[in-house]
């Protein structure tokens, strides 16, 4: 008998305690520092002394049936995950198509970091006759109530209306929303598009207070985007149904702006607002400008302490695990295992102007990444080749299997790395080497 491999221990919390949660089974209890001490100090054991397992007998029953315990050795119990996982990616390749849809790769922004800059921003925009064919593939492929995207480029340019909004109503035919991915600076030629039974939910950027914002996000007309943006955005919080995830893209460069932005956001009596959410998000790809994992505490715990109720609802990678973790704590149900980080190792399917199909966001324009192509009348050639390739980023199939957080981070992003990247998922193992354990704690010491 052994500790399993996929045991997880928290920091230690306000109160002395500890959480235990196993990767595996999805399970987690809160334990004390004896329990801790002896886990930590016995992680590594093949086998446990028979003192040690007699010190366990009041909780070894419990330990063996949520997994901590296992009478499985190290390489059976990688085996036994191996086996699980690939039960599951096959469920998983089951699911719905998630539905992208690029109206134009073209953008009225030219923002520092953007990974599209390289493609030179190709003009052509969807025809009604490519959106035709795609609403003539994708009714069987999306499950009843989930949304469509609309991605670009920047997809709601004032420029791009008469397209979007014939998407838009292909879309209320079948009885779908929509998703946008927006810059929000032509927002105010959309407003009747917003809200229930249309674009539902819109995910735009604010990268800092006015002269920061403006200097990363820059408009094509030179005007201020912060302005023009917040404009807009006060008007669909105040006018439409609308929800908005406002996301924060945070380096170096504007960490220690962050809670300027958030005082502007307080006097226009929005940051509470029941339809905005708040999403912190490192950016990668930028060598040494990257935050650290020490900066993210930092504006953590300025930023909550400031405003708490951005408590552990701030960072975007913190409030994703969010509702599983309280799920499991509250209702003590299994933390649902992930075996992909996200769509594009099998349910992704990115449509774009030029009449390819893309598998994710961060390889629109990468020719090599190219998982098939669309024709205006339906007909689809696959790319098995590449197909096969995106499907191997599951644990299922690569190196992630062994880390104890696989099937809770799901062997984080995959894209193409970036330039100063040494791998895609360099940001994911550094959340959960450096910050999971904290943030464990953290969730505990509100229950």
């Amino acid at each position: 008998m052994r500790f399993s491999h996929y045991n997880i221990l928290s920091s230690q919390t306000k109160e002395g305690k500890y959480v235990l949660l196993n990767g595996f089974t999805g399970l987690l209890d809160v334990i004390d520092k004896e329990a801790y001490d002896l886990i930590s100090s016995y992680a590594e054991a093949d086998d446990l002394p028979p003192d040690v397992i007699e010190s366990l007998s009041g909780i070894k029953e419990q330990f063996y049936e949520r997994g901590y315990l296992t009478d499985l050795s190290y390489e059976k119990e990688i085996a036994a995950a191996k086996k699980k996982a690939l039960e599951l990616y096959a469920e998983y390749l089951k699911a719905e198509w998630d539905v992208v849809i690029v109206p134009t790769l073209a953008c009225n922004y030219r923002c520092t970091y953007c990974f599209e800059k390289g493609s030179g921003y190709p003009t052509p925009s969807m025809s009604k006759n490519q959106v035709d064919a795609i609403f003539r593939i994708i009714p069987d492929k999306i499950g009843s109530g989930e949304r469509i995207t609309l991605y670009g480029g920047e997809p709601l340019a004032k420029e791009n209306r008469h397209i979007v909004e014939y998407i838009v109503d292909k879309g209320r035919e079948i009885g779908r929303t929509f998703f946008a991915v927006t810059n929000a600076h032509d927002l105010d030629h959309y407003m009747d598009l917003l809200g229930d039974g249309g674009i539902s939910t819109l995910q735009i950027t604010v990268d800092g207070p006015k002269r920061i914002h403006d200097h990363r996000r820059i408009a094509l007309d030179k005007s201020s985007s912060y302005e023009k943006i917040m404009h807009n955005i006060e008007i669909v919080l105040h006018e439409t149904t609308a929800a908005i995830s406002l996301r924060i893209n945070i380096d170096k460069r504007n960490v220690q702006y962050i809670l300027e932005f958030l005082e502007d956001l307080e006097k226009r009596g929005i940051l509470d607002h029941k339809n905005l959410q708040l999403a912190a998000s490192p950016i990668v790809g930028v060598g040494d400008l990257r935050i650290t994992s020490d900066d993210i505490r930092k504006l953590e715990k300025e930023s909550e302490e400031r405003y708490p109720q951005l408590k552990d609802n701030f960072m975007s990678r913190t409030r994703t695990d969010n509702s599983n973790i309280l799920a499991s704590l509250y209702l003590g149900e299994i933390i649902h295992p992930k075996v992909a980080a996200c769509g594009a190792a099998g349910t992704t399917k990115i449509f774009t102007p030029e009449g390819k199909i893309y598998p994710c966001w961060g390889c629109i324009g990468q020719t090599d990444q190219v998982i098939g192509t669309y024709d205006e009348s339906g007909n689809i050639i696959w790319n098995e080749t590449v197909v096969e390739n995106w499907r191997k980023n599951s644990i299922a199939y690569n190196e992630c299997l062994e880390c104890k957080y696989a099937f809770l981070c799901g062997s984080g992003c995959r894209r193409p790395a970036l330039p100063g990247e040494t791998t895609s998922h360099d940001y994911d193992c550094e959340y959960y080497r450096d910050l999971f354990a904290d943030y464990l704690a953290k969730v505990v010491e509100h229950v």
